[in-house]
Parts: structure tokens; C-alpha cells; sequence
């Protein structure tokens, strides 16, 4: 990132959050699945960019909306509820007492999230279909209401 670009998140940041936009957080904010699906629905509806919807949202990091966003296309909501950010812990595996959560999913579990995948895809593609309609409705609008 130049020095420019981060020159100017910076400004933003302070325009939009005060001083505390600039602070530095010592523990990161979690934020629930419900949450994060109403922003990317929020962001989706209004066709806002990230920094729009971090505004509106609060949320002072831009890149926090965005990685919402990449992983909800990877894993539909289930990439919602995965909270690996940040660097893997060092604790030694062989001394760790937690155990590893079954990650295997059921025949009809993958049968539904195959069907939402393909039912995101297919409205990803209305709402694409809709857009470039709208787009060519008004360039013909503007194109004719000039003669």
C-alpha cells in the first residue's frame, strides 16, 4: 500500500470516526453471523461500495467487509461463522485439550448447501441480469431524450 493511499484511509477514518477511528484496538470486535449477513445484504441492496457500508456499519476497517464478503462466496454462511483470522496459534497441538470439531457434513447437509449454491449463483445472476437492464434502459433514455 503507498504511503498516499494509506494517507488517505487515514483522513477518512478520522472523518468518519474521530480519533477513534486511528486508535489502535488491543482486541479485535467480534461480530456475529447475523450481523455480518445484514451488512453484505445491506451493501447488496443498496449497491454501496465498502467503504459506504463501513460507514453506515461503523465498522472501521474496510477489509473486515470485504473478507465477509470473499468467504461468504467460498462457503455460502457457513464462511460467515469461521472466526480464523489473525496468525494460527502456537500452542502445540499434542498439549492442546480441545478437540477438533467433526467438519464432515452429512449427505443431506451437502445436498442443501449444493442447492444454495446454486440458487446464490442463479440470483447473483438476476441481480446482474437487473443491473445491466437498468443501465441500458437509462442510456437509452438519455440517449433519446437529447434529440
Amino acid at each position: 500500500m503507498s504511503n498516499k493511499s494509506l494517507n488517505e484511509r487515514w483522513v477518512t477514518q478520522y472523518k468518519e470516526f474521530g480519533s477513534e477511528g486511528l486508535s489502535k484496538r488491543l482486541k479485535n470486535k467480534v461480530y456475529t453471523r447475523e450481523f455480518k449477513i445484514s451488512v453484505l445484504r445491506f451493501r447488496q441492496e443498496n449497491m454501496l461500495s465498502y467503504q459506504e457500508t463501513a460507514s453506515h456499519f461503523k465498522i472501521t476497517n474496510i477489509a473486515t467487509i470485504s473478507a465477509w464478503q470473499h468467504r461468504f462466496e467460498e462457503n455460502c454462511i457457513l464462511g460467515l461463522d469461521s472466526n480464523q483470522n489473525g496468525c494460527p496459534s502456537k500452542m502445540n497441538k499434542k498439549h492442546s485439550k480441545v478437540k477438533p470439531k467433526s467438519t464432515e457434513l452429512k449427505e443431506s447437509e451437502r445436498e442443501e448447501l449444493e442447492r444454495l449454491r446454486n440458487e446464490n449463483k442463479m440470483l447473483r445472476t438476476g441481480i446482474a441480469y437487473q443491473k445491466k437492464l437498468q443501465a441500458l434502459t437509462q442510456h437509452y433514455e438519455t440517449k433519446h431524450s437529447k434529440k
